[in-house]
């Protein structure tokens, strides 16, 4: 800047430098000395020349950076322009918006539970297990290889009812089957064709031997627990069909054992890994209602002792209240004797 208005003021005083350099060259007497003079006039003029343009004043402009667009935290939809374009994230939420999912989701289950079971609460200690339990069924009964049958209701009652097995015990009302109806329900599935399907098994179980049973399975039995029995390998094998099938030995006189259940499970055609697994789980859960059981005992018994002694302090209490107020009238009545 400061080079440029040096320049522009050099140029402006050019005339006055041309003329005192024009008297100058006329009083110079040497050829020589005037060429110099000439030479330094013509750079001068030059050097001017240069700088008013290349170095002229600068002018700044204002950059504009490029919008890009971002995402947002906003729940609501965004206005744009109908030209602007659509990043490529809008685009896909849009398709998968779009696409309708039929499987429904454990929230779902959940939720029609609670819908259809909401008061009383269920009590904390077997609300975990319950929704851990519901959880389970939900799961299997999404997948595309599940398949319904006599075995499997066997074990979701069997198993419920180990689980829920206390629980009218401890609130004192029939709650436990209310439960079990709206957790059935919450699934999808009917709770007395359930139920009547584990009763059938169960009868079935008890008046048939173990041979019998495995022979029908291997000869592939026209029955509908036999055929329940034979259809179990070729479905998605979960959980409740192992508990379905502990009872099924259990009720038959079978002693569920790990070398029975790799027999039986080996006629099934079932991976025996994963029953000899179940096993392990399905007595350990014995294990923990069993102590549950127990301590629900023990805390019984000791509200039962702990009533019986609130109950005789206040029989005693009362004893000595109305000994209290029969004192003074036995000292009056000993006053009005006369003298023997």
């Amino acid at each position: 800047r400061f080079l440029a208005q040096y320049a522009r003021l050099s140029l402006a005083s050019l005339p006055h430098i041309a003329l005192a350099m024009s008297s100058t060259l006329r009083t110079s007497q040497s050829g020589a000395l005037r060429r110099s003079w000439i030479g330094i006039w013509a750079l001068a003029a030059a050097l001017a020349w240069a700088c008013s343009t290349r170095w002229s004043a600068p002018t700044f402009t204002p950059q504009v950076m490029p919008q890009h667009p971002r995402r947002t935290s906003t729940a609501g939809p965004q206005r744009r322009s109908p030209g602007a374009p659509t990043a490529p994230w809008a685009r896909s939420a849009t398709v998968v918006e779009s696409v309708a999912n039929p499987v429904r989701t454990v929230a779902e289950s959940i939720s029609d539970f609670y819908k259809a079971y909401p008061q009383p609460p269920v009590l904390p200690m077997y609300r975990s297990f319950l929704i851990d339990f519901l959880t389970q069924i939900h799961l299997v009964s999404v997948d595309s290889r599940f398949k319904y049958d006599a075995v499997f209701a066997l074990g979701v009652k069997e198993y419920y009812s180990g689980l829920m097995g206390t629980y009218d015990k401890i609130v004192g009302s029939g709650q436990s089957e209310k439960i079990w109806k709206a957790l059935i329900a919450s699934l999808g599935m009917d709770s007395d064709k359930v139920t009547a399907d584990a009763e059938a098994v169960t009868a079935f179980a008890k008046s048939t031997s173990p041979a019998q049973i495995l022979k029908e399975v291997e000869d592939g039995s026209t029955s509908e627990v036999g055929q329940a029995f034979g259809s179990i390998g070729a479905g998605l094998y979960s959980m409740p069909f192992s508990v379905g099938l502990f009872k099924v030995m259990e009720l038959s006189g079978v002693e569920v054992s790990k070398a029975n259940v790799e027999e039986w499970a080996k006629a099934l055609k079932v991976s025996t890994a994963r029953v000899t697994g179940d096993l392990e789980t399905y007595k350990l859960n014995k294990k923990k209602l069993q102590n549950a059981e127990e301590m629900i005992r023990e805390v019984e018994i000791r509200e039962k002792k702990k009533l019986a002694e609130r109950l005789e302090a206040k029989a005693k209490a009362l004893a000595e209240k109305a000994a209290k107020k029969a004192a003074p009238a036995e000292a009056a009545a000993d006053a009005e004797k006369p003298a023997a």
